[in-house]
This record gives C-alpha cells, sequence and structure tokens, in this order.
C-alpha cells in the first residue's frame, strides 16, 4: 500500500509538470503566432494597416470611456425614459447609468471588447480606402474577410494593455505583378490599463449600492445645513415660510460644490492642496457662531464655512485651515473601498453633480411651491404663549457621474473613463426600490455652429497654454481647436499676453464639456492633444513635442569581399542609386514612441509621381536613434545599413539635408544583380559589423 501510494505521488507531480510545460509551449506558440516576420520593402503596407487599427481603436476607446463602457447603445436605455445622462449636446455622447431604480446595469467586458471589435472592424474598410496609397508601388488584393479580435488586458498573465489582432489576408504584388508576399496577420498594442480602471469603476459602482455613501452624504449636508429646514421650533407667533423653489437650489448647490470634494482612499490625490473658494455653497455658520465655535464645530464634523469675502470673514481663515488635510472633508469625505489600493495609486477620481442636470425634489410636508411651520397656541392660562415647529423630510432623485483619469505614466499611456448612476433618497433614507424618474436629456442635438456659440456669462474664461515639451517655454501662434464629441470649434491662437508678462496663452470662453478634446498644430511640432473638462479646471497646458523635416539622399558602397565572419571589410567606392533602386528610411528613439521613416528613390515613374523623401527628427535635444536602411533592387534587397547614431541638436537645428550611407552585397559591376543566397544570408548577417565601417548619416 505504501508504495503504491508513493507511485500516486510521482504520477500527480508528473501530470503537473506536463501541465505546466502545456501552458508554457501554448504562451511561446501564441506569441510566435501574434507576429509575422515579412520583407522590409513590404513594412510600409504592415505599418499602414496597423496604424488604421491603432486610430480606430484609439476612437473606440475614447467613445467607450466616454459612453461608460458603451459604443453601441441598448434599445432599453431609449425606452426607458431617465435611464441615460446626457451632458452634451451629441447623443452619441451620453451616460448609460449603472444604477437605475434599483436595478445593476454595468456592460461586462467581454460585450466591450466585442464592440470594440466590431467598430474597427466596420471602419477598416474605410480607412484603407483599397490600399490607393500603394497604387504606385504595389498592387494589394484580398484574399478573405477582415476579422478583429480585442483583448482589454489579460488579469491572469497580468498584462494591461489593450491588444487589437486584425486578421486580414492579402497578397502584394510589384508593378510587374510578380506576388511579393502574402500578409494576413496585425497587431497592435496600446499601453492603456482598461481593465484596471473598469475594475476600479465597477468596484465603486458596487460599493455605493451596497454603502450609499453619496446618499448618505447628501443628507448630512442637508442635516448641517441651517439654511435648509430639517426639525426645529421657535417662540414666535409668526409663520416661518420657505419657498420650496429655493431650497431645491440651495440642495442642488450643496451637491454640485461638495460631492467635487469625493475622494478614494488609495488613489492619487493632493492632502495639502488648497481649498479653492467655495462661496455660499457649503453649510454656513456664520453670523451665528463666533470664531472659536467654528473651529470647535469643525473638529467635531461639520463642514468647515467660508469666507465671502477676506474683510468681513477673516476671522475664519485663523479658526479653519485651507487645507484639504485639515478639513471636514479629509476625515469624512474619502472613501474606503476596503480594498487593496495598491493597484489604483496612479488614478484620480472626480465625483460630479452639476446643477443643471435633472433632480427631482419633494419635500414634505408642504403645500404646494411653500413649505410651512406648524402653529402650537398656549392653555387659556398662557394666552400669550406662541410656538411655531417644523419638521421637514426630503425625497430626491438625481444622477452622479464618475470620472476616473489614471494617469500617464512610464509605462502606460493616460486614460479617462467616466461612468453615472442615480442616487436616491425617499424622506431622508437611501432607496433602492425602483420609481419612475424623468429624463435627463439638457438639450436636443444641434449643429457644431451651434454647439460653439453656446456660450453664456456662466462659462468660464478658459486658460489654454502651448508649451514645448523640451525648453518648457510657451509657445505663441499655435492653432488651436476644441471638439467635444462630434462637434468642433475652432478657437483661435495662442498670442503674448502681456497681463501676465508676455507669456503666450489663449484665453476663450468654451461650450460646457466633461470629456472635450484640446488639440494644437503649428509648423515644426508634432499636432498635440488631451482631454480637458471645461467644468472642472481653467487652465491647461498641451506639451508640444518639436520636430523638424530634413531631405534626404542615399549613397550605397559596395563590397569588395565580406570574408568568412565579416571580417576583413572593404568598400569598392561610393555611387549613388542607380535605376530601380530605391530605399526605405527607418529611424526610431524607442524612449518616446518615436518612428519616421521615408522612401528615397532617385528615379521617380514620373513628374507627378510623389516620393516621400522628407525625413522628420526630433529637435531641440541630442538623441541617439535606432536607424536601418535597406536597398531593393527590382523587388530583392540588395543592401542595407543598421546601426545607432546620435544627432546632435546644433546639427538638427542648422541642418537642411540628411546623407544616408549604404553597404550593398557584392556583384560584378555592371551586369543585373544576381541574388546568391549564401551570400545574403552572411551579408545581413555581418550587416551590423559592416555598418560601423560606413560613415555615419550626415547632417549639412
Amino acid at each position: 500500500m505504501k508504495k503504491r501510494g508513493q507511485i500516486t505521488v510521482f504520477i500527480v507531480i508528473g501530470l503537473l509538470i506536463l501541465f505546466t510545460f502545456y501552458l508554457l509551449s501554448r504562451e511561446k506558440r501564441e506569441s510566435i503566432e501574434d507576429t509575422e516576420i515579412i520583407q522590409p520593402e513590404l513594412i510600409p503596407v504592415q505599418q499602414f494597416v496597423e496604424s488604421c487599427s491603432k486610430e480606430l481603436a484609439k476612437e473606440a476607446l475614447f467613445l467607450i470611456g466616454a459612453n461608460g463602457g458603451y459604443i453601441y447603445f441598448p434599445e432599453w436605455i431609449d425606452r426607458v425614459p431617465g435611464r441615460s445622462l446626457q451632458n452634451s449636446p451629441n447623443r452619441d455622447i451620453r451616460n448609460p447609468l449603472w444604477w437605475f431604480d434599483g436595478t445593476l446595469a454595468i456592460p461586462p467586458l467581454a460585450q466591450i471588447e466585442q464592440d470594440m471589435a466590431r467598430f474597427i472592424q466596420d471602419r477598416m474598410p474605410r480607412c484603407l480606402n483599397n490600399f490607393s496609397a500603394f497604387n504606385r508601388t504595389y498592387a494589394i488584393e484580398e484574399l478573405g474577410d477582415l476579422k478583429t479580435a480585442v483583448i482589454l488586458g489579460d488579469d491572469q498573465r497580468l498584462k494591461d494593455d489593450v491588444t487589437v489582432r486584425t486578421q486580414y489576408p492579402i497578397k502584394v504584388k510589384d508593378r510587374f505583378n510578380t506576388t511579393l508576399a502574402e500578409l494576413q496577420k496585425f497587431v497592435i498594442t496600446l499601453p492603456i490599463r482598461f481593465q484596471r480602471t473598469y475594475n476600479l469603476a465597477k468596484l465603486i459602482m458596487e460599493r455605493e449600492k451596497k454603502d450609499f455613501f453619496i446618499e448618505e452624504k447628501a443628507i448630512d449636508l442637508i442635516n448641517m445645513d441651517p439654511k435648509t429646514p430639517t426639525t426645529g421650533f421657535e417662540f414666535t407667533c409668526k409663520k416661518k415660510i420657505w419657498q420650496t423653489a429655493q431650497v431645491e437650489d440651495r440642495i442642488k448647490k450643496l451637491l454640485e460644490v461638495n460631492l467635487n470634494h469625493l475622494k478614494v482612499k488609495g488613489t492619487k490625490f493632493d492632502p495639502d492642496a488648497i481649498l479653492p473658494y467655495l462661496g455660499d455653497t457649503v453649510p454656513d455658520f456664520r453670523g451665528k457662531l463666533t470664531a472659536q465655535q467654528i473651529k470647535e464645530a469643525s473638529q467635531a464634523g461639520s463642514p468647515s464655512a467660508t469666507r465671502d469675502n477676506e474683510k468681513d470673514f477673516s476671522y475664519l481663515n485663523k479658526a479653519l485651515s485651507d487645507t484639504y488635510k485639515d478639513s471636514y472633508y479629509y476625515a469624512h469625505y474619502v472613501w474606503d473601498l476596503a480594498r487593496d489600493p495598491e493597484p489604483y495609486r496612479n488614478f484620480r477620481t472626480n465625483f460630479q453633480f452639476d446643477r443643471s442636470w435633472p433632480f427631482l425634489l419633494k419635500a414634505s410636508p408642504s403645500k404646494g411651491p411653500i413649505m410651512e411651520t406648524n402653529a402650537m397656541k398656549g392653555s387659556k392660562f398662557l394666552s400669550a404663549f406662541c410656538l411655531h415647529t417644523w419638521h421637514f423630510t426630503y425625497s430626491m432623485e438625481f444622477p452622479v457621474k464618475v470620472t476616473l483619469v489614471d494617469e500617464k505614466a512610464e509605462k502606460n499611456d493616460g486614460y479617462t473613463f467616466s461612468f453615472a448612476f442615480q442616487a436616491k433618497l425617499t424622506k431622508n433614507y437611501p432607496d433602492p426600490t425602483a420609481q419612475d424618474f424623468t429624463t435627463m436629456l439638457r438639450r436636443d442635438i444641434y449643429t457644431s455652429d451651434e454647439y460653439c456659440a453656446d456660450i453664456t456669462a456662466e462659462n468660464p474664461v478658459m486658460v489654454l497654454i502651448a508649451r514645448d515639451l523640451i525648453t518648457d517655454e510657451d509657445i505663441s501662434k499655435v492653432n488651436m481647436t476644441f471638439t467635444c464629441g462630434r462637434y468642433a470649434c475652432d478657437i483661435g491662437q495662442t498670442k503674448p499676453d502681456f497681463t501676465n508678462r508676455g507669456a503666450p496663452s489663449l484665453k476663450k470662453q468654451l461650450p460646457q464639456c466633461t470629456n472635450g478634446i484640446l488639440r494644437g498644430s503649428k509648423a515644426n511640432y508634432e499636432d498635440a492633444q488631451r482631454f480637458i473638462n471645461t467644468e472642472i479646471e481653467r487652465i491647461y497646458t498641451l506639451p508640444m513635442q518639436p520636430v523638424k523635416y530634413f531631405n534626404i539622399s542615399v549613397r550605397k558602397h559596395m563590397l569588395k569581399d565580406i570574408g568568412d565572419s565579416g571580417s576583413g571589410i572593404d568598400f569598392a567606392g561610393e555611387r549613388l542609386l542607380g535605376n530601380g533602386e530605391e530605399a526605405l528610411v527607418m529611424v526610431r528613439y524607442p524612449p518616446k514612441k518615436f518612428e519616421s521613416f521615408a522612401i528615397y528613390d532617385r528615379f521617380p515613374v514620373s513628374l507627378d509621381d510623389p516620393i516621400q523623401s522628407s525625413l522628420k527628427l526630433l529637435a531641440k535635444e541630442d538623441i541617439e536613434y535606432e536607424v536601418e536602411v535597406y536597398l531593393s533592387s527590382n523587388k530583392t534587397i540588395t543592401g542595407g545599413y543598421i546601426a545607432n547614431w546620435t544627432a546632435s541638436k546644433d546639427q538638427i537645428k542648422l541642418g537642411e539635408n540628411i546623407t544616408f550611407h549604404i553597404a550593398e552585397q557584392p556583384h560584378k559591376v555592371g551586369e543585373e544583380f544576381k541574388e546568391s543566397d549564401d551570400i545574403a544570408i552572411l551579408f545581413f548577417g555581418a550587416l551590423p559589423a559592416i555598418s560601423e565601417k560606413l560613415p555615419p548619416p550626415e547632417i549639412k
């Protein structure tokens, strides 16, 4: 029995080893299958397909982030009034409520992946445009249907990146109808931590429906605000009356200002941040308490009062701290989700209610538009005694929007995700039950011109700054546009502001938008963009990368002999490219994910045939680039250059042209090149060593 038990243990261990080997082999195989090795001259075709996939993936992720996980809205969203929050004039940009009348409706991750794949797949043909960009170079034939799959991160493998795999069988032929290659797999990754963002949003929603954290804060605000009547009495014979509309407006202001100070424990926020001036939109104890009493009330759990102006309420500066960590908010508005906060250290959270959003309020008791006290008369022995009492409860329904921002870091790009839910109270208690709710649509759809002109005195003046990413200087004459959903506004140029030491900026009122895109363009800079929220911040800086374009030329150096192992390298001399030859130049700088490529052809087919002979490089800094150049002749790779090359900022500033020197495989001069497998294998194996013997790229 003992031996039999030992044999069983060995069998189990053996099975575990085999299973582990299978998983590792499968992962390795999948990794290899994702990569398709192609000829260097076909790299532009591959990059073209992948660039379409990447741009469409970015567009899809923007819509998903703006719409709380949706690209295509289910029918039930429009069928039920109030089922979505639309705080944009574009009906394609809205937030279906994740929690509504007792129903939880978080879009599953698998559904988001399917919708994103559908979005990319439907729009790829239009982006590719039958490969018309390559009509003069290649004939590209479709061999099968285009199919797309999306993976929004992988928790099992601890991978955060978004992966888009496109299956698109195509055949590439040259001008002589000779098949060069058949391509079918195109894989791109975006360093966006979508699944982590989605998990945080889902966690907040699940804890809200369990804790009713928002509803509890709303009740606290009402109970602690002396301007909002709750329970009390007063020795008076005169009836007290409140206008219900005014009380409603007061509660909306309390929610709008105070919910904005909610934070999530473990996420990124500055406890030493100075609280902004809040005016008369927080619970107000002024005129009723001394400075010492206000301080004691704050320490006991009352929201910090604020001043209308420094002169009349300067004592509040002494009584209360202006920093977030010393305020009531730090003690009561930091939400502990009771989960490991480590994965969300780089996230910022924002909770928002806008007083212009739909809001239902019912105060009990009330008489139409007014709320009044109850009079209590004294006995016949105390006929002069008068007492008025009141006890009001509030039933409310209002939307709350949560915006999560995963800030750009070394290993990931930034990403913004918003979702909304319904907060609901019945007679001062959180209410998870189902009742009717009014439609949450703010505006009808209108044109871009109408949207861009929708500016009122309440729209704040935004300060928009374009800043050189290298010199950190503010840039003048940058053309700026503002986009919200499908609406685009030309908003002007940055120019010197002599009220601010002449620093260039653009001061502009913008229409309301919580997920707008600010874009900037200027010659000698890469186009830049960033998300902005016109309802939160007033100053936005747009970093812009300086670049410069160069004319290029290519000179070839034919090898006399390679030698047995790349030794004894010698060249026959320098020559221009011949007829039928072209060079593909690729320059990369991985730390900034920078890539630039150009095709150099000394003999264009016709004067009207466009040649991409200009190359873009980063400006104003010393950069060590990875350089690859491949020479092709009659559809055969005949030479190349592979090396690292440092371009100094002074060379970039003064130069206009770049000459690349490449090595050519040995062959008889004057005869048509005939490829030899043995020579080609030896040549390309030794190409890095050969390239060291060539002159580096020259800037003049």
